[in-house]
């Protein structure tokens, strides 16, 4: 179960980071906008392995017991405590979860005509909130929470973070200058 649950779940980080990576390279490659078509699904097949991975985990380890997100059992004290960090790290991605429906649920061509543009894109702009929610759900859960459990995933981790921001930077860079030629 636990092997399914990080699949489904790298899986997902590793089409958000594709989806974030296009957005900022395109301003910088003119030839990659042609793959900017890509991202609303990838946006949806982000949701949807998210969803797979948050009911691996509701199924098989909580069992379906929502409050064993937040407490965990304590032999010492004979009874369930609040376990501050990793409550925090589960607050993270149950919030990163209503943002994926949200970013789901409105990528589409009805939800655009509904909303309208401006509103549209700026509900399709907290991909970046949703982003950084779950970089720091992700970095809880493969550095903190079981420190001494070596997790080969921590350095392809750290590499993909640093090339979405570094890709980021030089895509705001390039924005900046075009803006500044006209």
């Amino acid at each position: 179960m636990h092997a399914w649950n990080r699949a489904f779940a790298d899986v997902s980080l590793l089409f958000l980071s594709v989806i974030l990576l296009l957005g900022s390279l395109s301003k910088v490659f003119k030839t990659i906008r042609k793959w900017l078509v890509w991202r609303r699904e990838l946006g949806i097949w982000t949701g949807v392995t998210a969803i797979v991975h948050v009911l691996i985990l509701l199924d098989g380890w909580v069992q379906w017991e929502v409050f064993r997100f937040f407490f965990v059992f304590s032999p010492f004290a004979g009874d369930w405590v609040l376990h501050p960090g990793f409550a925090l790290g589960n607050l993270l991605g149950i919030v990163a979860l209503v943002y994926v429906l949200i970013l789901m649920l409105t990528s589409n061509t009805i939800s655009k005509k509904i909303l309208g543009l401006k509103a549209w894109k700026h509900v399709q702009q907290t991909v970046h909130v949703f982003y950084h929610m779950v970089i720091l759900h992700t970095a809880y859960f493969i550095f903190i929470h079981n420190p001494d459990s070596p997790n080969w995933l921590q350095a392809p981790f750290i590499i993909t973070i640093t090339l979405v921001w570094l890709s980021s930077l030089i895509g705001f860079w390039f924005t900046v200058k075009e803006t500044r030629r006209k």
